[in-house]
């Protein structure tokens, strides 16, 4: 009876799986968010294929670049080699039937911080 009259069925299929990655060989706790960590490569193409047994087939990478490749004009986020470009054919690769989303914001890139260019301190 109840699934005749209930109005709403969430499966494994409908979540975007969030995964905060990093350039490093380690993982790491991120303070702000108890729970949650920032991968690996290796670490995030595991979590994916656990993720993707269960049903998960959506997932949406946040970077964290490394300091010494941030600028202001945000020049890292068009490396073809850079962590996003290389998790995307990672996870493309592993699970083709996956779908991978990715956070245009320029802030990861920036040495400022924002998700803007910064000149004559307007954003």
């Amino acid at each position: 009876m109840r699934g005749m009259v209930r109005e709403n069925i969430v499966l494994p299929s409908n979540f975007i799986y969030p995964l905060f990655i990093h350039d490093e060989d380690f993982n790491t706790a991120i303070e702000s968010m108890p729970g949650c960590e920032r991968h690996s490569l290796d670490s995030m193409i595991k979590e994916v294929g656990e993720a993707f047994e269960l049903g998960v087939k959506t997932f949406v990478l946040f970077p964290k670049v490394a300091d010494e490749l941030k600028t202001n004009l945000g020049v890292e986020a068009y490396n073809p080699e850079g962590i996003v470009p290389r998790a995307v054919r990672m996870i493309k690769e592993a699970y083709p039937e996956s779908i991978v989303c990715t956070d245009v914001a320029l802030d990861p890139y920036s040495d400022q911080g924002h998700d803007g260019v910064v000149e004559d301190g307007k954003i």
